[in-house]
């Protein structure tokens, strides 16, 4: 992206309004395009986005959307479209476990006083000017446009809407529910591109000269860069359904509503056929998300427990002889449908709990994580299998593999029988009709050697005839050659797509929220106590980075260090070490901290969360 160039243009814009009194001017500040209108002869002005005008009350600022990333560091009189955000951290330090709303957590610490909330059709008067209020929801659930005529041009302030010629700043953002198909926030896969599309399309009828957005270069062929963006999100979204895994579980009709809200009414829409699925073997009992493997001798492998019924399930089957003793468990992935009980069955049993090395700590230590559907059930001393560790169980030989699928934290168990098909347990990462890539904040990343291209790489090298099994699907299933070179290709095909749909040098910043996060996540401190935490950065880019992270106080809660940079190889993870001290007073807390490199900057852009007690 030569956005250098685009931001000398940028920075330098200046026109003159109907009479030359106007001036409107953009200055670049940490990512955010501060644009500011100024009515000459009343020294009033209009800033959008952003205003670090000392002279606050002078100042009326327009919020097309509430993302702490906008916010003004100065008095000004702003105007914002509603959004409650007075308790989200309070409820976020509870509701961050077995958390499946699966929004961005770029809200603002702290409240703003704003002097007028807008809404769609609204007429706003400020220096002079006037602003028409269009809803435009897509990048947020309230998002606005302010629209103006100025010197004669028709401008469109968009917010997070588009960037530059045809792009999106992100995909995550637009996760959420789909109510008229009955599918919630957590399967809701870039839901509100429908609104996106929408959006652009009322834009783009008002017919605007230029394009002011929140962040990036100056649009100045609207309607060019809005087809663009459109063709991109539509081509994105026909290639998910392809190969969904909803498919399985919601079935075509539920998908097709998917479907039409962003492609459009009667779109063609290619939901690929069920792969072969059979009755699982009689030496697996399958209950629910869990399932025990059994031993000659009648011993027992438990893998995965994620709630009351399959922990008393397994009792109970012990209990009546069917199962002798449960020897081991193992933890296919961190969802609490799968693993709220783990600990529990463990302490009972008293059994070992397996994972592999990658998400080993996520298991011991929740806490220190902000994933969907987490459990706050910590699982102490549990034993780290190296990918491609083999264990031998009774007469079963055991392979543990590192299989990020649907998750990042996530495992898969290759369990071979003598005079048996082999079976891969691969947790809930495929289903007969494709994959489970419905979440984005999951972090399926799209590296060569990472997410499902790894996946799909694995299980090319499984022993032949090897039996998938998911523990949501009653069968055991497995992909032909042509289904499986079917997946690749369209996974090929998606990740070129996502390549053009984002300005980053990489698409994996546009689909990993936590490409750079606090770690632990979590503090839960005593009255003045200091303690040590880290910005946490993945480099997802071809070239070596310098990340420098800027943390910020949060009323009594201090840093008590500057900011630090940390040099990254490409793919290379670093950390930067923060230094914190918690509050006299009991409450909740939040730090963040700006990420900045080298043409990518982000304000307040990861949080950690301190409960003072």
């Amino acid at each position: 992206m030569n956005y250098a160039l685009h931001l000398m243009f940028f920075a330098t814009f200046a026109t003159w309004a109907e009479t030359p009194k106007i001036r409107v001017s953009v200055k670049a500040i940490q990512g955010i395009n501060a644009v500011c209108l100024s009515n000459q002869s009343t020294a009033n002005n209009v800033a959008v986005y952003h205003s670090n005008n000392p002279d606050g009350d002078r100042t009326h600022l327009l919020l097309t959307h509430n993302r702490r990333e906008l916010m003004p560091s100065s008095k000004s009189n702003i105007f914002a479209p509603y959004s409650e955000t007075k308790k989200y951290w309070l409820n976020m330090a509870k509701k961050r476990f077995h958390y499946y709303a699966q929004q961005p957590t770029k809200v603002l610490v702290e409240p703003l006083e704003v002097k007028r909330w807008v809404k769609d059709g609204d007429l706003l008067k400020a220096a002079g000017m006037k602003f028409q209020v269009m809803a435009t929801p897509g990048y947020t659930r309230e998002s606005v446009s302010y629209l103006a005529v100025v010197d004669g041009k028709r401008c469109a302030f968009t917010g997070d809407l588009i960037y530059g010629d045809g792009k999106i700043f992100d995909l995550y953002s637009f996760q959420d529910a789909i109510p008229e198909a009955k599918v919630g926030g957590y399967h809701g896969y870039g839901a509100r591109l429908a609104d996106l599309v929408s959006s652009l399309q009322k834009i783009k009828a008002w017919k605007p000269d230029v394009i002011y957005p929140a962040r990036g270069p100056l649009i100045n062929d609207p309607a060019q860069a809005i087809n663009k963006l459109i063709g991109r999100v539509q081509a994105l979204y026909r290639n998910y359904l392809s190969t969904n895994a909803l498919h399985w579980y919601f079935k075509e009709d539920r998908m097709r509503i998917c479907g039409e809200r962003v492609l459009g009414k009667g779109a063609k829409i290619d939901l690929m056929p069920y792969c072969l699925h059979l009755d699982t073997p009689d030496w697996i009992i399958q209950f629910s998300t869990s399932r025990i493997i059994v031993a000659d001798n009648g011993h027992g492998f438990l893998l995965d427990c994620g709630g009351k019924n399959q922990f008393e399930t397994a009792k109970d089957l012990v209990e009546r002889g069917v199962v002798k003793q449960i020897d081991g468990i193992f933890l296919t992935h961190t969802h609490d449908d799968h693993s709220q009980m783990v600990q529990a069955a463990a302490e009972y049993f008293k059994c070992p709990v397996y994972t592999t090395t990658e998400y080993k700590d996520v298991v011991e230590n929740p806490g220190r994580y902000l994933m969907p559907g987490l459990t706050e059930n910590a699982v102490p001393n549990v034993e780290g299998m190296k990918d491609g560790e083999t264990m031998k169980w009774h007469e079963y030989k055991f392979t543990f593999r590192y299989f990020p699928g649907q998750m990042i934290y996530h495992g898969a168990l290759l369990v071979e029988r003598p005079k048996a098909k082999p079976v891969f347990f691969i947790g809930d990462s495929f289903a007969p009709s494709g994959i489970d890539d419905y979440c984005l904040l999951n972090r399926n990343l799209v590296h060569p050697d990472a997410g499902y291209p790894l996946c799909f790489k694995i299980i090319r090298q499984l022993p032949k005839d090897t039996w998938l099994i998911n523990q949501h699907v009653p069968h055991v299933f497995r992909f032909s050659d042509k289904e499986l070179t079917y997946l690749e290709t369209q996974y090929a095909k998606r990740t070129k797509i996502l390549s053009e749909l984002f300005p980053w040098d990489d698409p994996n910043y546009g689909i990993d929220e936590r490409w750079s996060t606090f770690y632990p996540y979590g503090n839960i401190m005593k009255p003045g106590e200091t303690r040590e935490v880290e910005v946490r950065v993945i480099n997802h880019s071809p070239i070596k980075r310098t990340f420098k992270v800027t943390p910020r106080d949060h009323r009594g809660a201090k840093v008590l260090s500057g900011p630090a940079s940390a040099t990254l190889a490409s793919r290379g993870e670093g950390a930067v070490k923060v230094k914190i001290q918690a509050p006299k007073e009991p409450g909740v807390y939040v730090i963040t901290a700006d990420i900045d490199s080298k043409d990518m900057h982000f304000r307040d852009w990861v949080e950690t969360i301190i409960e003072v007690k």
